[in-house]
């Protein structure tokens, strides 16, 4: 196994870590009663939340896509190996579990959470390492400062009236998903 794919599949089990402790944590309140403990945004959310959640995130997606193919950046993507798709499943948990939770208290509203949710994406883009010296890096660090502002709304809003990280997981998730089978689409994923 090389070091590309024992990254990929380190970063998956840790994001599978973090779910599992979640979930733990979640089941132990719905069964007690008590409140939050360790980790942020244990409740669930009503239904219409994560169909909406997703929604926005595939929007996104195609947005990003169009705006490349638009803008002739397309060839320029680098080539992905597949076992990459384990790491950006991993990533849909950890930092939305680092972003929208750790960071993010449910408690927050006004002015802090716009400032937040302004300064959390900046970084959430920033720690994507896209190269910003190259229209694709600009344009991919826009769309991951777009997401990571999707992704508090999707916290933050009145269809997820208990502050659940459910959502976002799922939004995540469904957001590297169609990054990963467009980039496979377009021939940007080798063997």
């Amino acid at each position: 196994m090389d070091l590309t794919a024992a990254k990929g599949l380190l970063y998956c089990l840790l994001g599978l870590f973090v779910l599992v402790a979640w979930a733990r944590e979640r089941r132990k309140r719905r069964l007690t009663g008590e409140p939050e403990k360790f980790w942020p945004g244990t409740t669930y959310a009503p239904a219409a939340a994560y169909y909406i959640a997703a929604a926005g995130a595939m929007l996104i997606t195609i947005a990003e896509a169009a705006v490349e193919k638009r803008a002739g950046l397309t060839d320029q993507q680098s080539i992905l190996p597949a076992v990459f798709l384990f790491q950006l499943l991993g990533a849909s948990v950890i930092e939305e579990a680092l972003f929208r939770g750790f960071v993010a208290p449910g408690e927050l509203m006004g002015r802090k959470l716009l400032a937040l949710m302004i300064i959390g994406s900046l970084v959430f883009a920033l720690i994507h390492n896209f190269d910003l010296s190259t229209a694709e890096g600009k344009v991919n660090a826009l769309f991951a400062f777009i997401t990571s502002l999707w992704l508090y709304v999707v916290r933050f809003n009145p269809l997820n009236p208990d502050r659940s990280l459910l959502p976002c997981f799922m939004a995540h998730t469904v957001r590297n998903l169609a990054v990963f089978g467009i980039k496979a689409a377009q021939g940007f994923i080798s063997g």
